[in-house]
């Protein structure tokens, strides 16, 4: 399917669920042949919404096998799996969920087009839940005191000090679910770009203005579009070094225009890293994004050889011989010298 009709869906199918009709939203998403990560999240989503929990989880396990290190497909399927009663499934999605925030304590998804957070703190709090369902009281405890420990907003400390009193109780407390409606939407500076452009313009018909010259034709045609393309520069080396490597540990195939594409072993240049999980790199002479948990700092050695250090064989050898002279030599011949007598002709 092409980019443009791919582009046409997700806009409509994110259209349609922000008026509350999920069912044409998933109409819309499900359109979209051999869809991408986003789309199947999507999709999951609005299943979730309409309350097919077997669509649901079918969706977000093909979310997870697009991209395997989409921490928030693993929250959603383990939301999933948790609402089927399926605790052991759902314990291990979480806990996998909270591996691949690779120490971080938030992602915000914002930059990737979904409005959400996902906080360190609720996942640990979603792992004791299940513990606590599997009847690992002991595991569900501790669970909730690290989440404590990781809690980035005041709610946070509220909901994980009432769940730990339920606890002791041995009771039950709620999840932690992400909020109805939220889907990865579109980016739109790329959905402008897909625009149709006319490049070329239309030929017209011209004659010539010069007289006795019968000759008529085509004008060449002319480039049209505002920003036409420009000549890709030459990167230089100086630009290429900036910032600390890093080796790429996983591909990562770019879905926005501001993301890089990088294959594993590649060595790219971090410029900053941002409290979202993404960092700026230069990559053949290339900027753009790329997830911070796909990179992993190296250390580059560089052997510096001065290949200008004059040979001392041949510079002794050339002392040997007589230096020739900077200034030529004076002409042989003499100069002529002026003719006396009247000038002919006068």
């Amino acid at each position: 399917m092409a980019l443009v009709e791919i582009m046409r869906l997700w806009s409509e199918g994110v259209a349609a669920a922000d008026k509350g009709d999920w069912t044409n939203a998933l109409k819309s998403f499900t359109s979209i042949t051999d869809p991408r990560s986003k789309i199947c999240f999507n999709i999951g989503c609005c299943h979730l919404v309409l309350g097919d929990l077997h669509e649901a989880e079918k969706a977000f396990t093909s979310t997870i096998e697009k991209d395997n290190h989409l921490a928030v497909g693993y929250f959603q399927r383990g939301s999933v799996l948790f609402k089927k009663g399926m605790y052991s499934q759902a314990l291990r999605d979480w806990a996998r969920c909270f591996t691949e925030l690779r120490g971080n304590h938030l992602i915000d998804y914002k930059i990737l087009g979904l409005t959400y957070k996902l906080y360190s703190c609720e996942i640990l709090y979603n792992v004791a839940l299940a513990n606590a369902k599997l009847g690992n009281w002991a595991k569900a405890e501790e669970n909730l005191v690290l989440a404590l420990s990781q809690k980035a907003e005041p709610r946070h400390g509220t909901k994980i000090e009432k769940a730990m009193q339920e606890m002791l109780k041995q009771k039950d407390f709620p999840p932690t679910e992400m909020p109805k409606g939220r889907l990865f939407q579109p980016n739109e500076k790329l959905v402008e770009q897909l625009e149709k452009k006319d490049y070329l313009g239309k030929a017209t018909v011209v004659a010539s203005v010069i007289d006795k010259d019968n000759f008529s034709g085509f004008a060449p045609l002319q480039p049209q579009a505002n920003n036409p393309p420009s000549r890709a520069k030459t990167p230089e080396i100086l630009s290429t070094l900036q910032g600390q490597p890093h080796r790429v540990l996983f591909e990562f195939t770019p879905e926005t225009i501001e993301e890089l594409k990088v294959m594993p072993g590649n060595i790219v240049f971090v410029l900053k890293k941002g409290d979202d999980n993404w960092s700026t790199v230069l990559f053949n002479g290339k900027k753009g994004i790329v997830p911070c948990n796909y990179l992993e700092p190296v250390e580059l050695r560089f052997q510096h050889k001065n290949q200008f250090q004059p040979d001392e064989s041949k510079e002794e050898e050339a002392s040997s011989k007589p230096a020739e002279p900077d200034v030529p030599a004076p002409p042989s011949s003499v100069a002529p010298t002026n003719v006396q007598g009247k000038v002919p002709g006068i």
